[in-house]
């Protein structure tokens, strides 16, 4: 028996649309409210991302596939999960730290109900706000996505230039439809063990956006540290791998502790 590969594609764009779909109806609504009213909202978000994978693996007949198709999966497809934690990030700076703890629970109330391994692989790595994906790293290590997914970006590239017109636009942000994490991208480029555009970068990217990039990268460095030691190590350790021109917001930024105690009982 030959398969009907035509029948086969028509399922999967079939469903690539029911998760679109399911995206806009569910989480636009969510992400306008976290704006307006976020600690209305925050309570709504494992409940939003549920209604929405609900619906996105609902056929037209009404026969809800959802389990069987994550339990042969592995988990969820990325659109409904990523537009949901991208909504949470997009107020996340902005959020009082208890606003935030509450958040960041409400995402891993979505995260830890699935296998570590297909969480850094299928959602972490779409995560764009660096506060948001450094906390849940300081929480959940082990769903740290790694930074090495994005090299093709620059690979064989010896231009910056080259690179910045490819992927950012002339706010220094990245472009959307190109990059799918913005931290995860902005960290990659700014470490010298991963390439040479370091300082060439820090000089091009939106100053805010950069701003938190290195909140997120000292809080991941620092949030353990429990000895001077401990810090004068991790100190090194990022002069080591970041631009020079960026050395001298490490202390400040180290000081101000602006990440998640991952001691809290919440995060248990």
């Amino acid at each position: 028996m030959g398969w009907d590969i035509d029948k086969i594609i028509e399922g999967l764009n079939k469903s690539l649309d029911s998760y679109e779909a399911a995206a806009i109806i569910h989480v636009e609504p969510l992400a306008q409210m976290l704006k307006d009213n976020p600690n209305k909202a925050i309570d709504m978000i494992f409940n939003v991302y549920n209604k929405a994978l609900d619906s996105a693996y609902t056929d037209s007949e009404g026969k809800n596939m959802r389990g069987f198709i994550e339990a042969v999966a592995g988990g969820p497809h990325e659109t409904v999960p990523s537009a949901v934690y991208n909504a949470v990030g997009e107020v996340y700076p902005y959020l009082e730290r208890p606003q935030k703890d509450k958040a960041l629970r409400k995402v891993l109330d979505c995260m830890d109900k699935i296998n570590y391994v297909y969480v850094n692989v299928s959602h972490t790595p779409f995560i764009r706000e660096p506060s948001l994906l450094s906390d849940i790293q300081i929480v959940r290590w082990l769903y740290w996505p790694g930074l090495h997914d994005d090299e093709h970006l620059w690979e064989n590239k010896t231009d910056f230039s080259e690179i910045q017109d490819e992927i950012m636009d002339k706010h220094g942000m990245f472009r959307k439809n190109v990059v799918r994490s913005d931290f995860l991208v902005a960290y990659s480029l700014l470490r010298k063990d991963i390439g040479n555009f370091g300082e060439e970068y820090a000089s091009a990217a939106n100053p805010e956006f950069l701003e938190r990039v290195m909140k997120g990268i000292v809080a991941m460095r620092f949030a353990h540290a429990e000895s001077e030691q401990e810090v004068i190590k991790g100190k090194r350790r990022l002069e080591g791998l970041l631009p020079e021109s960026l050395h001298s917001r490490i202390e400040p930024l180290r000081l101000e502790r602006d990440w998640v105690d991952h001691t809290n009982p919440l995060f248990r």
